[in-house]
């Protein structure tokens, strides 16, 4: 039996305050949380409009195909965002339509058409944007966070055994990755644009087969250098390395000038501390490829000394191309 249109709705928010709509349809939901209701017609436009000018949350509100072009969803001011947390706007038509400060967290902007809306200062984090038109949108000080919605989604599928499922929403999050970096960098927002490209590349890392050399090269480029936009993962890197080569040459041993010099347990702390900054110096010294030659590896460390003189003049020679890449943007 149909729900009585004075029943309050089932739908209760996040906060658990409970919607205070009343019943439309079978399903006790409202007209605005019932994904059956059509929201197609001006008049949904002019009704959200109103419910945005009495402060009203719009939380969860199925919106899917609602034709709300160059509708006013702004709520004026900086100190109450309109919510619209989890709300499916599936396909809507968003053109022109003034979002400024929205909060769109978790929510669906499938394939959405936002042509030329005012998205600055908006919440998109965790939101799901495939294929959403992002053209000739204000996209200034969004809150993208640290992810779109398919990217946990993935993970979770995947720990859960769902492997098939997982890399379908790899697919997707590469795919939204992919638009939304070229958005940014249309727009100037180089930094953006290198963050979304960045996790393009790991959404792909993330089809690959997990014991794959291609996979294992993708993930070594993303420690280096995150794909060629983060110098001071090169950085970090090479101190890294540094330091590491350094503990070796220091617990084995190398010739300085006053001869052959390791840790010695017997040794005061002012000596010890002494030859590990010596077999430091010497570490550094090798890895940019100075090679002053006053101290020497001897025996097995002279391949480990090759082998970071060549590893250094790679680290070095990649840290200038992703340096002045970043600088020429």
């Amino acid at each position: 039996m149909a729900a009585s249109p004075s029943s309050a709705c089932g739908y209760v928010n996040r906060d658990a305050t409970p919607c205070p709509h009343p019943v439309t349809g079978s399903a006790g939901l409202c007209f605005w949380h019932d994904p059956h209701a059509t929201k197609a017609g001006l008049d949904v436009r002019r009704e959200l409009e109103d419910l945005v000018k009495a402060q009203a949350s719009l939380e969860g509100f199925q919106l899917q195909g609602a034709e709300l072009q160059n509708a006013n969803l702004t709520s004026g001011t900086t100190k109450w965002r309109v919510n619209l947390t989890y709300a499916d706007l599936t396909r809507a038509d968003l053109r022109g339509a003034h979002l400024f400060n929205v909060d769109f967290r978790y929510a669906s902007l499938l394939k959405a058409d936002l042509t030329g809306a005012n998205l600055n200062r908006c919440r998109l984090r965790h939101a799901n944007l495939l294929r959403a038109d992002f053209e000739d949108a204000r996209l200034e000080h969004v809150d993208w966070g640290n992810s779109i919605l398919q990217e946990p989604e993935a993970h979770a599928a995947r720990r859960a055994g769902e492997h098939g499922r997982a890399r379908d929403l790899f697919i997707e999050a590469e795919e939204t990755y992919r638009i939304l970096s070229m958005e940014a960098e249309q727009r100037g927002h180089w930094n953006l644009s290198g963050q979304f490209l960045r996790k393009e590349m790991v959404m792909g890392r993330m089809q690959m087969d997990l014991w794959s050399f291609e996979r294992a090269w993708s993930k070594l480029v993303d420690l280096l250098c995150g794909y060629g936009q983060s110098p001071a993962r090169t950085i970090g890197f090479s101190f890294s390395f540094i330091l590491v080569c350094a503990v070796i040459y220091y617990i084995f041993g190398v010739v300085a000038p006053e001869g052959f010099i390791a840790f010695d347990a017997g040794a005061s702390l002012n000596e010890n501390v002494w030859v590990f900054l010596t077999c430091f110096y010497y570490s550094v010294v090798t890895f940019t490829t100075l090679g002053y030659g006053d101290i020497t590896p001897v025996g097995h460390l002279r391949p480990i000394a090759a082998a970071e003189a060549f590893i250094g003049s790679f680290a070095i020679a990649l840290f200038v191309v992703v340096f002045v890449r970043r600088m020429v943007r």
